[in-house]
């Protein structure tokens, strides 16, 4: 039985004449080839000449010689690994540049595979890839672009795509919030990761969004699994084909007596600790520094002996000898005591101009720092210093932020230091 109103084609119903695939041939704008695998032969099914490159594409193709002059080391590795899938008869592809005759460089892409009729053959094209290398860039820019401007924005925001729910992008200040990696991965995360919103209600929410946005008191968590209350702001950003949604956070800070019974239990901790790298160690385990910092650092400053007696603990200071001294003059708790700052923050080392970073942090490694200060009668005495491996690890720190755990360490110092001098 036949469907008199079927029109679909398949390609055995009007198979392509010879005529017809010749002429695809000729008129393809990419130089088409054929190696004999087994005999290592090369010939060529087109003439396309592949400006500027004319005859060198082929020479290029054949000679290895040749080829070694035209690549661009750095990316020698990408073509031995496309003619090892050419031995192999494997499907492949790669991209890579190469300088053409005039010494401009020219993006070359190299696709094959081994024709399934005949074994014997691997067929493939060399085709110029200059413009498709241009218009990625030009989203590249976009991108960056468009991450200059939410980080210029100091509370958090995440952009999520509005169809996976994945982050898309996210600024400095909610990367430190959710405890976000600095670069993108693979695998991209899932705003479910860090929120317990339900599914319904993010529907309902997301549904209205285009004409209606929406703000309100959401439970959060950090991608450790920290958990934190906010308020939040949700507006449709439309985005070339899709469209994102900006999700603007501000965490709703604990009440005065949850933070109390939090600074009693680290001063506990803290006080039962043995020495001063200890309480530095277990500061730094603690989960509102754990997920911003990478090492914390004690100056002990003795300053009319010009001396500043540091102890600290973490990775990237590991090495540091307990106590080692370095002159006052030039460290932070200089600059902090001469302009009387509440607290400092260096949000990348390496613009630095202070002799300190350049000795102290840079060499370990550390990349931004928070540094608060605590004072006694007698002025300056302890400079607190939280440490990342990371730029621009406390660009939404405020004055108070991090008290919690820094109150009671401070208290637990000063009262080791009577100890310890008694």
């Amino acid at each position: 039985m036949t469907n008199d109103n079927y029109t679909g084609d398949t390609p055995r119903d009007h198979p392509i004449p010879i005529k017809d695939l010749q002429s695809f041939v000729d008129d393809f704008p990419a130089l088409l080839w054929r190696i004999e695998i087994a005999r290592s032969r090369i010939e060529f099914l087109n003439d396309y000449p592949l400006h500027p490159l004319g005859d060198s594409a082929r020479l290029f193709l054949k000679n290895r010689a040749f080829r070694k002059q035209m690549l661009l080391p750095e990316d020698a590795h990408l073509l031995d690994a496309f003619l090892d899938a050419v031995s192999e008869g494997q499907t492949m592809a790669t991209v890579f540049r190469v300088y053409t005759p005039a010494d401009s460089i020219m993006w070359l892409k190299l696709t094959g595979a081994v024709n399934s009729s005949d074994p014997r053959y691997y067929y493939g094209y060399l085709l110029g890839v200059d413009d498709t290398v241009d218009v990625i860039r030009e989203i590249e820019k976009n991108e960056e672009s468009s991450q200059e401007r939410i980080d210029k924005v100091p509370t958090p925001v995440l952009l999520i795509n509005h169809q996976s729910l994945r982050l898309r992008q996210a600024n400095a200040a909610a990367r430190n919030l959710f405890g976000l990696p600095n670069a993108s991965h693979d695998r991209l995360t899932r705003f479910s990761e860090i929120s317990s919103i339900s599914s319904e209600k993010l529907e309902t929410i997301l549904n209205d969004l285009p004409s209606h946005p929406w703000s309100g008191t959401l439970e959060l968590n950090t991608t450790q699994g920290e958990p934190f209350k906010a308020e939040a702001k949700f507006h449709w950003v439309p985005w070339k084909q899709t469209a994102l949604i900006r999700i603007s956070v501000i965490p709703i800070t604990a009440n005065k007596k949850d933070s109390e019974k939090l600074a009693q239990k680290a001063q506990t901790t803290f006080s039962d600790a043995p020495n001063l790298t200890a309480m530095l160690s277990h500061a730094l385990e603690h989960p509102e520094i754990s997920k911003r910092c990478n090492a914390i650092m004690l100056s002990d400053i003795h300053a009319r002996n010009n001396i500043v007696q540091v102890f600290s603990a973490g990775t990237p200071l590991a090495e540091m000898p307990p106590g080692e001294k370095f002159s006052y003059k030039g460290t932070i708790a200089e600059d902090i005591d001469r302009f009387n700052l509440d607290y400092l923050v260096v949000d990348d080392t390496m613009d630095s101009i202070k002799p300190i970073d350049w000795a102290l942090f840079i060499p370990r490694g550390i990349r931004s720092y928070f540094a608060k200060p605590f004072r006694d009668k007698k002025g300056l005495r302890t400079v607190l210093i939280l440490c990342s491996t990371e730029p621009k690890r406390f660009v939404d720190i405020e004055l108070d932020t991090f008290d919690t755990v820094l109150s009671p360490l401070n208290e637990a110092i000063r009262s080791f230091r009577k100890k310890r001098d008694r």
